[in-house]
């Protein structure tokens, strides 16, 4: 008996070291992809800079003289960061929820300007190759839509342009700011170098996948449809925030949802060799709290909801998120695990 138990648990200690290994093969394939993405966005960036330096950096003039490939560089930058941006979402729940690769998720996603304050501000100034330097300008992401589409007037040079060449004036049709635009893309593309090189070192344990999970899964109402809700996809024109605009932070939580999927994944046989039915309630409810994601998703393609309406979305979202998490903490604590909740 007391060999098969050694053999057992050898086999339970090798299922969880390939389980974990298996997220962080996830983690660092994506953000492969994001780097491509960033790389991308930089090469556009310096293509729109050179326009605009070549025209003196007076941009009425630039979009009389150039508008064909002024279009193009920036039609480019846009597509990758819309490329890149649902990769990192597919991720974030494991960065954000891994204490040493947190950080990146505060400076690429998270994190909130200098002058919105609070206790998440992100760490890193923008340095422009004019000499200004952007104070603590809140993340990565989010600087770059606010320059990308215009809609943090201290990143755009105020003109507007038909950008995507629909030949009308809409949303998001201004020249940005050439330096805050080059100055932001590195900053992204630096940003996505170093968080490949964490994820490559990281040694993950499933305290890690865990934690990960009970810190994230509540999130997909207090951050995702909170800040939906005070977006252009419910309030349309009457949105005011900088960010989260052009993507519909529902997709945010649907790529946010895969990314718990993937941590469980890597934790799941050790549930399921202590309590199957544990483990299968985890497993259905992230796929549950996902397809309802993904319906609300599917439905905002061609309708827009109200207020009043995202609130009740909140309030099942939030209550969907609340009986997985508990779920995962009584896993946890289950194989001795302490993780917060």
């Amino acid at each position: 008996m007391r060999v098969i138990s050694v053999v057992v648990w050898a086999l339970l200690g090798l299922a969880q070291a390939q389980g974990v290994e298996a997220v962080k093969g996830y983690l660092i394939g994506r953000v492969e992809q994001q780097k491509a993405a960033t790389a991308a966005l930089v090469k556009a960036s310096q293509d729109y800079f050179a326009l605009a330096q070549k025209a003196g950096f007076d941009y009425r003039k630039l979009a009389q003289a150039q508008p064909g490939p002024l279009r193009q560089s920036l039609q480019a930058a846009r597509a990758a960061w819309v490329k890149a941006s649902p990769i990192y979402e597919s991720v974030e729940g494991i960065v954000a929820g891994v204490e040493s690769l947190a950080d990146f998720d505060l400076n690429l996603d998270a994190g909130a300007s200098a002058a919105e304050g609070g206790d998440a501000v992100v760490t890193f100034d923008l340095k422009l190759e004019d000499g200004r330097v952007l104070r603590r300008p809140g993340n990565a992401f989010g600087v770059l839509e606010g320059t990308l589409w215009g809609t943090e007037r201290a990143f755009s040079s105020g003109v507007r342009f038909d950008v995507d060449g629909d030949g009308k004036l809409g949303f998001g049709d201004y020249l940005p700011d050439a330096y805050v635009l080059k100055a932001g893309a590195a900053k992204l593309d630096e940003l996505t170098g170093g968080l490949l090189a964490a994820a490559q070192g990281w040694k993950p344990t499933p305290s890690d996948v865990f934690g990960a999970l009970v810190a994230n899964v509540p999130t997909a109402a207090s951050v995702f449809v909170a800040r939906w809700k005070t977006s252009r996809f419910v309030l349309g024109e009457k949105a005011t925030r900088r960010d989260f605009n052009v993507i519909s932070s529902l997709d945010d939580l649907v790529n946010n949802i895969r990314s718990w999927q993937e941590l469980y994944g890597g934790v799941s046989s050790l549930v399921r060799a202590k309590n199957p039915a544990l483990d299968r309630q985890i497993a259905e409810g992230l796929s549950g709290l996902r397809a309802y994601a993904e319906r609300l998703v599917a439905q905002e393609k061609t309708r827009r909801f109200s207020l009043e309406q995202a609130e009740l979305i909140y309030k099942e979202a939030d209550n969907r998120a609340t009986a997985v998490t508990g779920k995962l903490a009584q896993a946890a604590a289950l194989l001795g695990f302490k993780v917060g909740q």
